[in-house]
């Protein structure tokens, strides 16, 4: 007995589509999409109306303004719940974690170099006249300002009128670095010497200039040790997590939501801040409803990560606890010696 089989014919089956797009001008293929399938190139480069460039971008912009309202929310308000979906498979519905952390930073510690700089404007110009002596018919000009008297005096850093280090007398050699590299750090130095010497002398006005150039440096830089610690932390989360047989690459996520949610805290915080100062003169009543904001701000940020170690991690309360707590110690211990590398990179204006 046979048996007849009827197959559709191949043509059918796998027949490609018109190539209706021409070739493309890179390799030659039949185009039949935006895309070429060889070769990958897009079949509209820049050369066109800026008309059409600006609705790409645009386009671009909105899909992105999408994922950030979908990812902030439940950053901010639902410990793990992105990192839990990452590993799920969940990723296409939410910025990614490492444009996300980026993006966060930049913008919190823009909107805190803002705010302290308008902080600093309004001190200057309400506070930066020199009180008054106490002597009658005396005037308010600000008293004379010995120089090189102090440890950070022009030229010279001192201690117990022994100089320790001078630009040009006694720089700082280093015997196995190039020439190059020890003018470098003897400018480093310099830059420095004449930042604190700004920083404690002259006028209160020229202080306060000063130190707000210093606190502006320290905000431009903190960025940058941010994600030299990112990797650090996760390493950190690796070995306080050995036993869990978890890769390298899913603690850098958790550290990465971790500060991703940090960043945006600061950037509430900042706000918070910004609301109170500008409708605190209005009315003053506002200002403890938003004392109390800012203080749960600060709250839920330990609440939070305690939540979200917990729930990725999945470990008992006391194994978390544990954790936890010496994870934040030995990270407080990490950021102290950031703060103290962001304040030398301010401060030498490196």
């Amino acid at each position: 007995m046979s048996h007849e089989t009827t197959t559709q014919p191949a043509e059918t089956a796998a027949s490609p589509p018109d190539p209706s797009l021409g070739h493309c001008e890179n390799c030659g293929a039949p185009l039949y999409g935006k895309y070429c399938y060889a070769c990958g190139q897009p079949t509209h480069g820049l050369v066109r109306h800026f008309s059409s460039v600006m609705s790409d971008v645009a386009d671009s912009i909105l899909n992105i303004d999408e994922r950030v309202f979908k990812t902030l929310l439940p950053l901010y308000l639902r410990p793990g719940k992105l990192t839990l979906d990452y590993f799920a498979g969940k990723r296409a519905r939410y910025v990614t974690p490492f444009r996300l952390v980026f993006f966060l930073a930049i913008i919190a510690f823009f909107a805190a170099q803002l705010s302290v700089r308008a902080g600093f404007t309004n001190l200057d110009k309400t506070v930066g006249i020199s009180p008054p002596s106490s002597a009658p018919g005396a005037t308010s000009k600000p008293g004379p300002v010995e120089p090189d008297n102090g440890p950070f005096s022009h030229g010279n850093i001192a201690v117990n009128d022994s100089v320790l280090w001078n630009g040009n007398t006694k720089p700082l050699k280093v015997g196995w670095l190039p020439g190059a590299a020890n003018e470098w750090l003897n400018d480093l130095i310099g830059n420095g010497q004449q930042q604190l010497h700004a920083m404690n002398s002259g006028s209160w006005t020229d202080q306060q200039i000063a130190r707000r150039k210093f606190s502006l440096g320290m905000f431009a830089a903190a960025p940058t040790v941010l994600f030299v610690l990112l990797p650090v932390f996760a390493l950190m989360l690796k070995i306080f997590y050995i036993f869990k047989r978890r890769l390298y690459m899913e603690h850098l996520i958790v550290a990465m939501h971790s500060h991703a949610f940090l960043m945006l805290s600061v950037l509430v915080l900042v706000m918070l801040g910004v609301l109170r100062a500008w409708i605190t003169p209005h009315a003053n009543w506002v200002g403890v409803p938003f004392r109390l904001l800012e203080t749960a701000a600060w709250i839920w940020i330990f609440v939070y990560l305690w939540l979200m170690q917990k729930r990725v991690y999945r470990q008992g309360w006391f194994m978390t606890n544990l954790k936890y707590w010496s994870l934040g110690f030995c990270y407080t211990i990490l950021l102290g010696f950031g703060f103290v590398f962001v304040a030398l990179l301010s401060l030498t204006g490196a």
